[in-house]
């Protein structure tokens, strides 16, 4: 297959891209114009590389000559922090992203695969299914739910499959230094004090190497489109994940839960339901929480003696 790829410089997308090559497909990666980023994008005979900012979305036809069999769309601005509720750039994500769906559906393009999220569906206790009613939050969720809901009707007038993986808490090596895992973890190796919430909120890590393997799974496959979760199926209190980790580790850290208030908005909980993902790939979760921790440990330790 000729697979686009954009964002390939994010944490997902470039290991996606890696393991497209190894699948033997042809991979275009899109990036920012002069892109710092871009020294880790692999080079190979079957990639090649497209500088082109989101805003020249529209343009993206004018690249090559050929069609494009499955694009994968993981370009999107402001997805941390207070960004997440900047209206502003998050309606130019959907702008720009909304426009290089159409794009694609010029360029012959039968597969779309967009980055969802679980904040499309907002704050819900208990499970939640791909039929769990959407209320987002933050500009983010509600801008990532637009642009499903219109690539879904524009898709379905040019007979487009559109698949949305919504990512729950991906989690792996290489991932930013300020998520939850990777920060306790370098604590924890330091034997530093972590401060956390209460930590009795609902959750569910699925290991990106994981996240991977199913979603090649939706590209290859000719899976029905829709949405599917991404999660791991273990789902327990956050607190339990926080123990497991200072136990892999052997830390001495004191576990400070409580530390941190929940925000004014109320905890936030999430089990998402994995079934459909299971039943339209076959795919189902390798990687154990201990074992994608021991994996982490293991990256970070070697960097740094490198």
């Amino acid at each position: 297959m000729r697979i686009l790829v954009t964002g390939a410089t994010s944490f997902i997308a470039l290991k996606l891209v890696n393991k497209l090559l190894y699948n033997n497909h042809e991979v275009i990666s899109v990036i920012r114009e002069n892109s710092s980023k871009a020294s880790p994008l692999p080079t190979h005979n079957n990639h090649s590389v497209i500088e082109c900012s989101m805003g020249n979305y529209d343009k993206i036809g004018t690249f090559f000559d050929y069609d494009i069999d499955c694009a994968v769309l993981f370009a999107w601005n402001g997805t941390r922090g207070s960004d997440r509720d900047n209206r502003k750039m998050q309606q130019e994500n959907y702008t720009n992203s909304i426009n290089l769906v159409k794009a694609l559906a010029d360029m012959n393009c039968s597969k779309i695969v967009l980055a969802g999220s679980q904040a499309e569906y907002g704050h819900h206790e208990g499970i939640i299914t791909e039929d769990t009613e959407c209320a987002p939050a933050t500009e983010y969720g509600k801008e990532k739910l637009r642009l499903y809901n219109k690539a879904n009707e524009l898709c379905k007038e040019k007979s487009i499959t559109l698949i949305e993986p919504r990512y729950f808490s991906l989690y792996g090596e290489g991932d930013y230094e300020k998520t939850m895992v990777i920060s306790m973890v370098k604590k924890m190796i330091e034997g530093e004090d972590c401060e956390l919430t209460e930590g009795i909120q609902m959750w569910d890590f699925l290991y990106i190497d994981d996240a991977i393997s199913a979603l090649i799974q939706l590209i290859e496959k000719d899976c029905p489109s829709g949405a599917y979760n991404f999660g791991s199926g273990d789902t327990r209190q956050l607190k339990d994940f926080v123990i497991e980790m200072k136990e892999v580790l052997g830390a001495d850290s004191r576990l400070l839960f409580g530390a941190i208030k929940y925000p004014a908005t109320g905890m936030v909980s999430i089990a998402p339901d994995i079934t459909r993902l299971k039943k339209a790939t076959g795919w189902k979760p390798e990687v154990s929480f201990k074992e994608g921790i021991k994996r982490i440990y293991i990256s970070i330790t070697e960097k740094d003696y490198e």
